[in-house]
């Protein structure tokens, strides 16, 4: 249950995220929610919070998202049962009806804080917005206001909405930098290491790969190893001082095609190259060249690594940080890639990575596993690809200003100002009012019509 509600929040928010550029002002329509305090009125619409419920199923059904197998555009889907906010039972129509009418109270709280804070957007927001617009209108009107209307019709969207919905997605973004600065600049290192400790765990691992790479062979099908050090990428790194040059009939100098004399191993007739052991293998691309080509290790070589990788981690048990990074460029299957990670790895806790697809599963139970382990422990974890054998670290100071972070903390800054401007949100809920009757006339999830595109 508790990879399925993790699950379906991380997919919640992901889905309301988009509804950004999809949002109505409260002129459109009757006024759904309305937030009256210290002399300032705004209200949002019926209109909204129903283009926001199509937006979301339109986002759920366009992801194949399912329940038991059951896609989102099917009424059995949205009568699925579960405690989705870990106390009470719903249906997913109940929760996702309650949990967009929450995002719609948020959105209020963006237009008060706007007159609040007497904020205006720029020439620049404002023009970007035109230049939407108009593009719209060729792209998707054919060059025709009227055209459009008649398109976006079909959502129940008009030209104005759509206006009203880049106008409050500025807005939005504008309360958020006065508030709390680009990339959290306003606010405070202690508030964000506080959120790093919460919500992050810091760890280094060695990865023992249950598959062998392909890597580029010569004609009597040696793996090649190249020169790195030197400078001399791409040239062969030959055995000068245990191998013996090769010898043409005539007895000149074998050479290779960069001019370089090809060496041999003493006593083979001239049919193995002699490779000094410190070279760098070249790891064939695949087709696409997107990736490595691998191939499987045998029954045998993978009891062999999990023997390996059993030993190693019991080898590690109370090792010293510097005893551990030793191994890890000792033993560790891909040293380049590890080396560019020169601040570890860090994985937020409370994160469906299953949803990332089945490579990243484990990744939980690496999470799992590192917030049952003290600062040094070292821990054995499996993965599809092979061993991770990894060791808890204390978060590095400011960690998500470091240059080598930012594969992980390209979402911090955002995830951090999200939680404090919903606690600004929050905090003026109970100045919001309701209209339950008009509430009443809002279709169900099972019965708005997905939309995909507006």
């Amino acid at each position: 249950m508790k990879k399925t509600l993790l699950r379906l929040t991380a997919l919640l928010t992901a889905c309301l995220l988009l509804l950004l550029t999809a949002t109505a002002c409260a002129s459109q329509g009757k006024a759904l929610l309305t937030l009256e305090k210290d002399g300032i009125k705004v209200s949002l619409s019926v209109n909204l919070y129903q283009l926001m419920l199509s937006r979301a199923k339109g986002n759920l059904v366009a992801n194949g998202i399912t329940a038991n197998g059951i896609t989102a555009d099917q009424d059995a889907f949205w009568n699925y049962s579960a405690k989705f906010d870990g106390e009470n039972i719903q249906t997913q129509d109940e929760y996702y009806l309650a949990s967009v009418l929450n995002t719609c109270r948020n959105y209020l709280v963006v237009l008060y804080l706007f007159e609040k804070e007497g904020l205006t957007l720029s020439s620049a927001a404002e023009e970007e917005i035109e230049d939407r617009l108009e593009e719209l209108i060729l792209t998707d009107g054919e060059g025709s206001k009227t055209k459009l209307n008649a398109l976006l019709s079909t959502y129940g969207v008009n030209y104005n909405m759509i206006k009203e919905a880049y106008l409050l997605e500025a807005k939005a973004d504008a309360v958020r930098t006065h508030l709390f600065g680009t990339n959290a600049s306003l606010v405070d290192k202690q508030i964000k290491d506080e959120y790093l400790n919460e919500n992050y765990v810091h760890f280094r691992q060695i990865f023992l790969a249950n598959y062998d790479y392909v890597y580029e062979t010569d004609e009597f099908v040696d793996v090649i190893l190249y020169q790195t050090e030197t400078g001399k990428t791409n040239r062969v790194y030959y055995d000068t001082e245990n191998g013996v040059a090769g010898k043409n009939a005539d007895g000149t100098s074998i050479l290779d095609d960069n001019g370089d004399v090809v060496y041999f191993i003493k006593d083979s007739n001239q049919t193995e190259i002699a490779y000094n052991p410190k070279g760098e293998p070249n790891r064939l691309l695949t087709a696409d060249g997107k990736s490595y080509q691998t191939k499987k290790m045998t029954v045998e070589e993978l009891e062999a690594l999990t023997k390996r990788a059993e030993e190693l981690c019991a080898s590690l048990q109370g090792a010293s940080s510097a005893k551990f990074e030793e191994a890890i460029a000792k033993e560790s299957t891909d040293t380049v890639e590890e080396s560019e990670y020169d601040d570890g790895y860090y994985l937020q806790k409370n994160y469906d990575y299953s949803a990332m697809g089945n490579d990243y599963a484990h990744l939980e139970t690496v999470v799992e596993k590192l917030n049952t382990m003290q600062v040094g422990d070292v821990a054995l974890v499996a993965a599809p690809t092979g061993y991770n054998i990894i060791m808890k670290y204390a978060h590095t100071d400011a960690a998500y200003e470091k240059e080598q972070n930012e594969s992980w903390a390209s979402t911090f800054y955002a995830d951090l100002v999200e939680e404090l401007f919903l606690d600004r949100c929050q905090a003026l809920y109970d100045n919001i009012v309701l209209n339950t009757e008009l509430l009443a006339t809002v279709p169900s999830m099972k019965e708005i019509v997905p939309n995909y595109y507006y």
